[in-house]
């Protein structure tokens, strides 16, 4: 990569920062935007979204989820409804629910409860990976656009919401199925940390993990062999902002924050 591009990518990733810290809202890493999937492959199972939520505020938080409709296919079952039969089967239309915490909740349930045993409490620097967001075509070709707002409900952070669009075709040869990500991502946990990180990577492909200073120099190199997608890496690094970069054939494909403290 060249150095003007590194030094982009710094600002951009410090822009990221000021903005998450004056808002003080939760973020949301590697949520997708677009999911595509072949009703005539997929069967009964539904297309799934997941992403990791973290709390990079100096405040603890306990978050719910509700959930949006910005546009969808017609027939939508919603209000979520079964026939009479027996088992009960779900009335035409694409439905959908999703998971946050230990639960997932019933199909078209716009929100996850108030009450603290649904909550998920995050301390500062903490996250979670529970959320999953589940979408049933049922045989219904076309888009259907779903919003999901991540609120706090302990203090003043504000909500952060992320649509995703979810694309049925029907048959693989109509739409694009999951392909291998020209520029897979990973995530680092815990963020911030003293002194070691567990990575996960998205796709398990060989290439280079490299801790960098915010000018682009490295500090600290690892070896990422194509068996495997989670690596336990010691941080020997001050205390401040610093860069994890995933390489991948000698080419910067993916950049995370890290802070040491």
């Amino acid at each position: 990569m060249k150095q003007s591009t590194l030094l982009f990518s710094v600002f951009a990733l410090l822009a990221t920062v000021a903005v998450n810290s004056a808002q003080g809202q939760a973020t949301l890493v590697n949520a997708p935007d677009t999911v595509y999937m072949a009703i005539d492959t997929m069967g009964t199972s539904p297309a799934e979204v997941h992403w990791d939520v973290v709390n990079e505020t100096d405040a603890s938080m306990a978050l719910m989820v509700s959930r949006f409709f910005v546009d969808t296919v017609s027939p939508f079952n919603y209000p979520f409804g079964t026939d009479g039969n027996t088992p009960p089967m779900p009335l035409p239309g694409s439905y959908e629910r999703f998971c946050w915490g230990p639960t997932c909740f019933n199909y078209g349930q716009d929100s996850s409860p108030t009450n603290e045993a649904f909550l998920v409490s995050l301390d500062p620097g903490q996250g979670t990976d529970t959320f999953r967001g589940d979408f049933y075509p049922n045989g219904v070709e076309g888009e259907s656009t779903l919003r999901y707002c991540f609120i706090d409900l302990a203090g003043d952070s504000a909500e952060v919401c992320h649509d995703v669009t979810f694309v049925a075709t029907a048959t693989a040869s109509l739409g694009r199925e999951p392909v291998r990500a020209d520029n897979p991502s990973f995530t680092i946990a815990p963020n911030p940390t003293r002194d070691v990180v567990q990575v996960r990577l998205q796709e398990a492909r060989q290439g280079t993990l490299e801790l960098r200073n915010l000018v682009g120099q490295v500090v600290a190199s690892w070896p990422v062999n194509p068996s495997t997608t989670r690596l336990q890496l010691p941080i020997q690094a001050g205390e401040g902002l610093w860069l994890m970069t995933y390489s991948v054939e000698g080419r910067v494909v993916s950049t995370q924050r890290l802070v040491v403290h």
